[in-house]
């Protein structure tokens, strides 16, 4: 089913770009990693939050396995008896990576439906996305009315050495918001410091064009959370505080991918028996 949502003008349109990769512009690799008119290679807002602890993930992908333990046990039993209690073991660790990308293929499925309204360009609906769609119009386009200024905006820091994609940045009553779509089952106040990273960028790109555009100034931050049965917009504190912090993130990530490779020295050998040290000397 295709479906037409009239989108706004004057919007930036930002994304990836089939082909080469261009030699001007803002660019983004298979990695994530952003660079400017064939600069060096940067890493991204989401890469760089990846040096955060997230405990929560560990529970929920230990709730994963044991629920799937649980629901096939059967099959386990199976398993352990034609290829041994590895060969069960090995299927199990492979649960959470699996439910993680059945989630990351579902979002960003939603995610180019919301893109593609938002630029006003018709889009394909499959069954599964359907519901979000249609919690996406009821609860959020039709009551709030937002105008679009820039969607899937590619942002760079030079200052920072970093880049990041905006979902959006939206106009409603006068403010200009930018938010985060997510389609999870939970919300997290780490978005902070992802929209903060976004917010401090310096300038938008686009691929194949040399030219900076400003980032639009947000004065207002949320996440736009869409479920199958509702769509909610939650304000999100974007402080200093928030920017400090992503900072700070960004130079422990810049020390473990650097200084902390050569950290640690080789063993210090004991002298040996009857040597004088230049101490005592």
């Amino acid at each position: 089913m295709d479906v037409s949502e009239n989108g706004s003008s004057g919007q930036l349109a930002v994304g990836d770009h089939a082909g080469a990769a261009p030699s001007v512009g803002l660019v983004r690799d298979a990695r994530h990693r952003y660079r400017w008119n064939n600069g060096p290679w940067y890493p991204s807002v989401t890469t760089i939050l990846g040096i955060k602890d997230k405990p929560g993930l560990v529970g929920w992908a230990k709730r994963e396995t044991a629920a799937c333990a649980v629901r096939n046990v059967d099959v386990l039993a199976r398993m352990v008896a034609s290829g041994g209690p590895q060969a069960a073991v090995e299927w199990l660790k492979r649960i959470p990576d699996y439910r993680r990308d059945v989630a990351a293929d579902l979002g960003a499925r939603v995610h180019a439906v919301a893109e593609g309204l938002g630029r006003g360009d018709p889009v394909a609906v499959d069954a599964q996305v359907r519901p979000y769609l249609e919690a996406y119009r009821r609860d959020f386009l039709e009551p709030f009315r937002p105008r679009f200024l820039a969607v899937e905006a590619m942002v760079f820091s030079e200052r920072y050495e970093y880049g990041g994609t905006a979902d959006a940045f939206i106009e409603i009553d006068g403010e200009i918001w930018l938010i985060d779509y997510k389609t999870g089952s939970g919300i997290y106040p780490d978005t902070a410091l992802q929209l903060a990273g976004l917010a401090r960028a310096q300038f938008i790109g686009r691929p194949g064009d040399p030219t900076p555009y400003p980032v639009p100034p947000a004065t207002r931050f949320g996440i736009l959370h869409v479920r199958p049965d509702g769509a909610r917009l939650y304000p999100v504190v974007v402080d200093r505080a928030a920017v400090a912090a992503f900072l700070d993130a960004r130079r422990l990530y810049a020390w473990d991918q650097g200084a902390a490779r050569t950290a640690l020295g080789e063993p210090v050998r004991a002298p040996a028996p009857g040597a004088t040290s230049n101490a005592a000397a």
